[in-house]
């Protein structure tokens, strides 16, 4: 028997009809397909919701691991991994056993040394930077050709008259004379000569006294400016002359003032400092990593503090020595950074810098650790 319920669905019954059976309540069917359907539904939106803050864990979880990663490679670039071709070796050898008599000897050969060597540094850093103005100077002659080629293309398409021509190449030829003429001063040998001379009598100040060596600091860098005024200069052009003047002086003239504090330290820095180029050079020239060689030159470089800890000759103590050791372990491949940091890249031509790179940092400090330590 057929009879409509609430929803309006006919039921097929069998049973008798009576009073207790008239109305019959079917519940909805739920279909498993729709079910299913609504469940990824909510879990789709679920995840939407989530999504935007998991996602901005992970971004800022990448870009901090970013920046480690590459914080650590720049440092790694300014590392500069020796080079065994040519008579380096021959060459360091010699510049130690240099270094080292001239320390035994006394202030006025070891200022003499490094008068030498910070000359030279102080002249290479500047042709390094003069070389690197040329460079781009003609990147933007290459550019600027390449632009007037086209100017010339779209000039020959449009008809100017002969005045505006000729008041538009007036002023660009004189300001180009001006130009080319500060250019060839900037990278001519005259501030290069400057910087080698300001750079090679700071250790003969020091030679002299500590205050000549703190005035030296001073009035040669500002000699140096004003020479760059007096011939038309921007300030900002003296910066590789102040640079090629000031950096090897702060190597040298800690050099020279720690052998004016005593034969011992004077010795000591050589040889700690001395070690470390020997470790860094002969285990980082074939090294996977370029970490490789600075940290064996720090072994050697703590191998001399033991000693010197040890015998603790004067001015130092078992704990003074192994501050001033431990100071020139880490200082001595900051100076390394520095001297790249400096030049235009670090692999730019200054190996004059680069024989003293290690003292850049070290020997100021270790100056530090004796006057005080």
């Amino acid at each position: 028997m057929s009879r409509p319920t609430q929803v309006g669905v006919p039921v097929v019954t069998t049973e008798p009809s009576t009073k207790e059976n008239q109305v019959v309540v079917v519940a909805p069917v739920v279909r498993p397909r729709r079910a299913a359907q609504r469940a990824d539904e909510a879990a789709t939106e679920a995840l939407a919701e989530s999504s935007p803050d998991s996602s901005a864990e992970e971004a800022a979880g990448g870009n901090s691991g970013s920046e480690r990663t590459g914080l650590t490679e720049r440092l790694s670039q300014l590392l500069v991994t020796p080079e065994t071709r040519g008579p380096r070796i021959r060459v360091g050898v010699f510049w130690f056993f240099i270094v080292l008599a001239a320390a035994t000897s006394g202030r006025v050969w070891t200022a003499a040394v490094w008068a030498v060597i910070s000359a030279a540094a102080g002249y290479q850093i500047v042709a390094s930077w003069q070389r690197e103005q040329i460079e781009q100077r003609q990147q933007v002659e290459q550019s600027e050709q390449v632009e007037q080629s086209e100017q010339v293309e779209q000039s020959e398409q449009v008809e100017q008259s002969e005045q505006v021509a000729k008041s538009e190449q007036v002023a660009p030829a004189l300001s180009e004379d001006v130009d080319t003429a500060s250019h060839r001063l900037s990278t001519g040998g005259l501030f290069r000569l400057v910087a080698a001379v300001g750079a090679g009598l700071m250790p003969l100040a020091a030679a002299y006294s500590t205050g000549m060596a703190g005035a030296a600091l001073i009035v040669l860098p500002l000699i140096a400016l004003l020479v760059h005024l007096v011939f038309g200069l921007r300030p900002s052009s003296a910066a590789p002359t102040l640079i090629g003047i000031v950096l090897p002086a702060l190597a040298s003239i800690s050099v020279v003032l720690s052998v004016r504090a005593g034969l011992w330290a004077g010795l000591f820095l050589v040889l700690a400092v001395s070690l470390y180029d020997a470790g860094s050079f002969l285990l980082g020239a074939d090294a996977s990593s370029r970490w490789e060689g600075p940290v064996a030159g720090m072994i050697g470089a703590l191998g001399v503090t033991f000693t010197i800890a040890t015998f603790h000759p004067p001015p130092f103590s078992t704990a003074s020595a192994w501050i001033a050791g431990i100071v020139i372990c880490v200082a001595s491949p900051l100076g390394q950074w520095l001297g790249s940091f400096f030049l235009p890249s670090a692999g730019a031509h200054a190996p004059a810098l680069r024989r003293i790179d290690a003292y850049l940092v070290a020997a100021p400090l270790f100056l530090v650790c004796i006057w005080f330590f």
